[in-house]
């Protein structure tokens, strides 16, 4: 399984957090108490099968910071809930229940919580995507079973279609573009402006560090591992590109948004874009075997961008 591929190396299994102190990861775990004792309070077995962490608290690297000298979790808590023998009916009014008690728990623990209901009869037919493929290499039951995810089929890493990093490049596109509106209104960026613009740029520069190594076969979702394998990589613009990645890195696992309070946001969101641009230029050329000479002509439904099916893609592209 994906679990022991050759080359990636497990995900940390022992701690929520990269660095953090025995304050920090104590912490999470009292959050991570306080919302799985809120889902099985929803549904309780057989119906209920696990809550499963995902995301970089699932995987041993979530950030965190400190607000009013206590530690608190910085990144949202994600979690996919596995379900058994719910119709349809009952999966929309769990659903409907989750919605409310993540709202409820945001305000306990800091941080969005965000809740997907997975149906356990349909894990041996997953999809092999990347998020997907990363929950199985690196998650974390909260409760339930420990082993729920072992039906699921292999999902290699460095083998991920890599029409998933196409997505993913749109997606932190699409952030940029939420950037440029901002923008676009002539005001002054207040603080909570500035942090989320700066959040999002640093979103669209880990993705293209992503995508660079997708694009290389070598793909890691280690942040650790990542920047390793970045740096053992060459294109033209590598080091200013390894600058902006390093900050990137450092401010999802220790954010200190401060820092950019004086910068000029436009001249960094046009530094960020001609990256993102170029990224995407040269990763459509490996993905598809073609250059890509014009926008036009890419964005146009024919071109597939890593979503199945025709349709689909034009809805995708006409967004």
């Amino acid at each position: 399984m994906a679990l022991t591929e050759t080359g990636i190396a497990p995900a940390r299994r022992d701690r929520y957090t990269l660095d953090g102190d025995a304050a920090v990861e104590t912490r999470i775990a009292r959050d991570q108490l306080l919302i799985a004792q809120a889902v099985t309070a929803l549904l309780a077995p057989p119906g209920f099968r696990a809550l499963v962490l995902m995301g970089g608290y699932g995987r041993g690297e979530g950030g965190y910071c400190l607000r009013n000298g206590q530690p608190q979790a910085y990144n949202d808590y994600d979690y996919f809930v596995v379900v058994r023998d719910l119709d349809q009916a009952q999966r929309k009014a769990l659903q409907q229940a989750l919605a409310r008690q993540a709202k409820a728990l945001e305000h306990e623990v800091g941080v969005d919580v965000d809740f997907a209901l997975l149906r356990e009869d349909q894990l041996p037919t997953a999809e092999y995507s990347l998020m997907n493929a990363e929950m199985i290499w690196g998650h974390r039951v909260v409760a339930g079973d420990a082993n729920v995810l072992a039906a699921m089929p292999a999902m290699p890493l460095r083998t991920v279609p890599l029409g998933e990093f196409t997505r993913l490049l749109l997606n932190r596109g699409a952030l940029l573009l939420m950037n440029q509106r901002r923008l676009a209104n002539g005001e002054t960026l207040n603080a909570a402006e500035q942090e989320v613009f700066f959040k999002y740029l640093f979103k669209a520069i880990l993705a293209c560090g992503d995508t660079r190594l997708a694009g290389n076969r070598s793909y890691h979702p280690s942040y650790v591992e990542k920047a390793k394998l970045l740096n053992a990589l060459d294109w033209p613009g590598q080091a200013a590109f390894m600058d902006l990645y390093r900050q990137a890195r450092d401010n999802k696992f220790h954010p200190d948004y401060g820092r950019y309070a004086a910068e000029d946001a436009a001249a960094w969101q046009q530094r960020v874009v001609g990256i993102w641009l170029e990224t995407l230029s040269w990763f459509e050329t490996v993905r598809t075997g073609k250059p890509i000479g014009d926008w036009t002509a890419y964005c146009a439904p024919a071109i597939p961008k890593g979503q199945g099916g025709q349709s689909w893609g034009g809805l995708r592209n006409a967004a």
